[in-house]
Order: C-alpha cells, then sequence, then structure tokens
C-alpha cells in the first residue's frame, strides 16, 4: 500500500548535498526520493530541477531513485510545459527499460500529454 507523505521543501544546497550523496552511495538524513520529488513539485527553478533528475536518471545506481527522477520529469512537464529535449528523450528511453517500475509510464503519459498533445490541442482550438 502506498502512503501518501508530503515531500519536503529544501535549499538548492541542501538538495546539491544529499542527491549527491546518493550519487555516491551515502546515506544522507533526508531520503533523496523525498527530495527529488519535492524539488520538482514546489521548486520555481525548473532547470535547476530539470539538472538534478537528467542526472540521477542517467548516472545513479539506485533504480528507485532512476524511476523517481523520471516521474519528477513528469512532474516539471505539467508544471511547466516544457522540457529539455534531451530530457524528453531520457524519459522515453526510461519507459523502455524492464528494470524499472511503472513509474516511467507515468511520466511519459505527463511528457506526452503536456507537452504534445496538450500544446496541439490549443493550437487547434485556436485555429478554429
Amino acid at each position: 500500500m502506498n502512503i501518501y507523505e508530503d515531500p519536503p521543501v529544501v535549499s538548492h544546497g541542501l538538495a546539491d548535498e544529499v542527491l549527491t550523496a546518493a550519487l555516491e552511495g551515502r546515506d544522507q538524513a533526508l531520503s533523496p526520493n523525498s527530495v527529488l520529488v519535492g524539488l520538482a513539485l514546489y521548486d520555481d527553478d525548473r532547470l535547476f530541477v530539470e539538472r538534478w533528475c537528467y542526472r540521477i536518471a542517467q548516472d545513479c545506481a539506485d533504480l528507485w531513485l532512476v524511476a523517481t527522477a523520471s516521474l519528477c520529469l513528469g512532474h516539471l512537464a505539467r508544471r511547466f510545459g516544457y522540457l529539455e529535449p534531451a530530457s524528453v528523450v531520457l524519459v522515453r528511453e526510461l519507459a523502455e527499460r524492464t528494470d524499472l517500475d511503472g513509474r516511467v509510464f507515468s511520466a511519459l503519459e505527463d511528457v506526452t500529454f503536456f507537452l504534445e498533445e496538450l500544446p496541439n490541442r490549443r493550437k487547434a482550438e485556436q485555429g478554429n
């Protein structure tokens, strides 16, 4: 059973510390998954958060955290209506991996809807 927990809102400095430790395989008092989700949901610096999600998804050995990073890229797509092209490609690649859980499909759905379908629908409506 999944239990919802409100992720922490942390400074960029603390996020850097926690997420760097996660990449290096070191334990931290704060969960890197929670920190990443908190950034994706609440931080207004899309590029800072996106870069961390991309780096975690590319370089982290923790598959749960990799899937979290993918999910967070989907959150960013929903919140900001934009992701760097390399991040969009990465979300698609992660969704093809069989070693990651279903959150990568949620991320792909968000990216597809908020970056492709919704903008296309708006353009079509404006053309009428």
